[in-house]
C-alpha cells in the first residue's frame, strides 16, 4: 500500500463580501495540500460611516478589504500559508502591509450569489499570469509575488481546485451571519 507523504503545504484562500445593509464581511480559509481545513476565521460585519466614505473615497473597498478585513484575518491565522488567493480584488492591498504574497483568481467571484456584491478595486493596471487554465492578478509592484505561486504549483503539485474553496467560505459566513441569508 502505498502512503502519500506528508506536505506542509498550507494555501491561504480570502473572501470579502459586501452586504447592502450589514456591511463587509470576510473569511479566511487555510487548507493543507489534500484540501482539507486547517483553519477558518471570519469577520463581524465592518460598517463604514460616512466620514471614511467621504474620506477614502474610490478607495473605500480597498481600504476595508485588504488593510482591514484581510489583515485582521491573516495575522490571526496560526497556520502561516505560503500564498493566499482571494476572489476580491480589492483585498490585494493586503499586500502593501504585509509580504504574503497574494494573487486574485480572475473570474472566481462568479457563483451567483444575490444577498452580496463584490467590493470594487479601481486599479486597471493588474499584472496577469496564467496558473493551468486560471488567470492570477496581482499589483503590479508586486510582481515578482507571481514566481512564488508559480514554484509552490511547481514543486508541490497540489491537486486542488482553486475556485471551490471560495464557495466554502461564502457558505460558513452565512452560517455564521444569519441576517445576510435573507435577500
Amino acid at each position: 500500500m502505498e502512503v502519500s507523504k506528508p506536505n506542509g503545504m498550507a494555501l491561504g484562500f480570502l473572501t470579502v463580501r459586501k452586504h447592502t445593509v450589514h456591511g463587509y464581511f470576510g473569511g479566511l480559509l487555510v487548507l493543507n495540500h489534500l484540501a482539507r481545513p486547517l483553519e477558518f476565521h471570519c469577520t463581524l460585519p465592518v460598517m463604514t460611516t460616512r466620514a471614511q466614505q467621504i474620506l477614502y473615497g474610490a478607495t473605500l473597498d480597498e481600504f476595508v478589504c485588504g488593510e482591514q478585513i484581510a489583515r485582521a484575518l491573516v495575522l490571526k491565522a496560526k497556520s502561516a500559508p505560503s500564498v493566499l488567493f482571494t476572489d476580491t480584488p480589492a483585498s490585494l492591498s493586503l499586500r502593501h502591509i504585509h509580504p504574503l504574497p497574494i494573487a486574485a483568481i480572475e473570474g472566481s467571484w462568479n457563483r451567483g450569489s444575490s444577498t452580496f456584491t463584490q467590493p470594487h478595486l479601481d486599479r486597471s493596471d493588474l499584472q496577469v499570469a496564467e496558473l493551468g487554465s486560471l488567470k492570477l492578478l496581482v499589483l503590479p509592484e508586486y510582481r515578482k509575488d507571481l514566481e512564488s505561486f508559480d514554484n509552490i504549483f511547481r514543486s508541490h503539485e497540489p491537486n486542488i481546485d482553486l475556485i471551490e474553496p471560495f464557495g466554502r467560505i461564502e457558505e460558513a459566513l452565512r452560517e455564521a451571519h444569519p441576517a445576510t441569508k435573507a435577500a
